[in-house]
Order: C-alpha cells, then structure tokens, then sequence
C-alpha cells in the first residue's frame, strides 16, 4: 500500500516537473520569437537611417555628378559636330550618347546642324524651349540646364535639356531622358533599405518600397504624429498589415519594419506552439496514468 502511495507521489511530482518545463520552454519560444520581430524592425530602420544619412553627406556630390554627366555628353556634341557633319552620322552620335536629339549653333544663335534637321538655318530664338539659353549665347553663363521633368509612365525617369558652349563659339543643346536625376532627388532611397520602407521631408513621401497606389503624403497613407512618436506602429497599406518603426534623421521622416507577421509568425506563436504544449502534455498524462495503472497492477 504504501508502495503504491510513494509511486503515485513520485510519478505526479515527476508530471508537474516536466509540465512547468513545457509551459516555460514554451514561453521562452514566444518571448523570442516576439523578440525577434521587434529586433528585426530596429535593424531595418537602422539600415534605413544609414541609408538616408549617406545621401543627406553625399548631396552636394550627387547633384555635381549628375550635371556633370550631362554636359560631358553635350560637350562630346560640341566635339564631334559641325556645320559638315552628315545626317546619319548625327543620328549615330546621338544614339551612343543616348540623346533624344541635340542641336549646334554658330555665334549668333543659327542653327547649323541638328538631329532634327528641319530646325538648320533657324535660330534658337525661334524655339520655346531653346530660346531659354539666350545667356549661354551671349557668354553670361558657360553652361545650363532646365528643370527636369517627369517623364509621364517612367518612373524614376526625367527629361531635360543642357547647354554648353563652343570653342569655336555658339552653343550647342542636347535633350536627354535620363534617370540620374534620381540621385539627386532621393526617390530611389528606399529601394536601397533592407526593410519595408518610407522616407519623407515636412510630411512629404521622398521615396517608398511600398506599393502607395498614388499617395505622396504621410497623412494619405494614415500616418499620425502619435504614430511616428511610438516605438512601433502598425500600418496598412492596400490590404497588407506592416510593423513598423520611425525615427527623424536629417531633416527626414525615416520610416522602415516589415509586413506583420499575422499569416505565419502570430499563429505559429499564437497557437501552433501552445496547442504542441497542450499535447505534449495530454501525452505525458496518459503516459503518467499508465505508468501508474501498470504499477498498481504490479503490486496487487
């Protein structure tokens, strides 16, 4: 009898010990795996935040860098055309140097060559978009360019036209669509993050990874002031539901996480792990019971 007593009581101390094993192994599993998610968001906007540092010290050497693509490839114009040169040829220079079309003047502003080859014999002046360079012409500047725009179904791609002027005298203008504007402006910046990311200045969107379906401020996507002053936030955008993290870096909104992990990470520590406790211990009870069911049976 009192065999039967000390079995009983070893096997239940033996199950208390290994269910209080299985419920704390399972809550370390989930505060880590909670961990995990919250460490990966401060990882992906310390990325972001490298990233956006690096453009704001680099500014003035980007912008340098991508009006100095542009008037090399003008003054490559300036070098290889002249009044004599051939149509194809044109077409030929034009094309390597990926112009849209360029246009050669003498000192007075007339036209002498050109890719369009309607405008020869025309002067600058007769043109709305040419006539704008008058002051490269006249000497007052060597060198300028218009304000890039946007070219309509390219993203990232803008069109703008830049001036030289001639050794021999006059100028020459070239019309480029180029996407090293981008560099300047920053848009592509989140693309370069790790994580889900947007950046923005005075509430303005700069640059994202997500899809924005045409919102270009914070406040249209739903981003609050209290939002970006919290630790983390949760955001959706088009149906899909992002942890995320923000922080202010360099005159920039920085805001970086990853799509919330409700499909795979919440229910695998949510439910997947628990209910694996749950039956492990439904099994040791019925391992347990049997145990103790054979034992009595042995004593008897």
């Amino acid at each position: 009898m009192n065999n039967s007593k000390t079995v009983k009581k070893s096997v239940a101390v033996i199950i208390a010990v290994v269910i209080a094993v299985v419920m704390a192994a399972t809550s370390v599993v989930c505060v880590a795996l909670t961990s995990s998610q919250n460490n990966g968001n401060g990882s992906y906007l310390k990325d972001a935040k490298s990233v956006v540092t690096e453009f704001v010290n680099n500014e003035s050497y980007n912008n340098y860098s991508y009006m100095d693509g542009l008037f090399a490839k003008a003054n490559i114009v300036s070098v290889c055309v002249n009044e004599l040169t051939a149509p194809e040829d044109e077409t030929a220079i034009a094309k390597s140097l990926g112009l849209n079309s360029f246009i050669v003047t003498d000192a007075d502003g007339n036209i002498i060559n050109a890719t369009e080859q309607d405008k020869v014999g025309k002067s600058i002046l007769d043109f709305d978009n040419t006539k704008e360079f008058k002051k490269v012409l006249k000497g007052i500047a060597f060198k300028s360019t218009t304000e890039p725009k946007a070219v309509e179904g390219e993203s990232g791609v803008y069109n703008v036209m830049a001036c030289v002027t001639r050794t021999v005298g006059g100028i020459v203008i070239i019309d480029i669509d180029t996407d090293t504007y981008t560099t300047v402006t920053g848009e592509k910046l989140a693309d370069e993050c790790k994580g889900e990311t947007i950046i923005a200045k005075d509430g303005k969107i700069v640059s994202s990874s997500f899809d924005l379906a045409g919102a270009t401020e914070l406040s249209s996507l739903g981003v609050t002031d209290s939002m970006l002053k919290a630790k983390d936030f949760t955001l959706t955008v088009n149906d899909n539901e992002y942890t995320l993290s923000a922080e202010n870096v360099e005159g920039y909104t920085v805001i970086s996480g990853t799509v919330k992990e409700d499909s795979g990470f919440n229910y695998i520590y949510g439910a997947v792990v628990p209910a694996i406790a749950f039956a492990v211990m439904i099994v040791l009870a019925i391992v347990a019971f049997s145990a103790v069911s054979k034992v009595k049976e042995e004593i008897k």
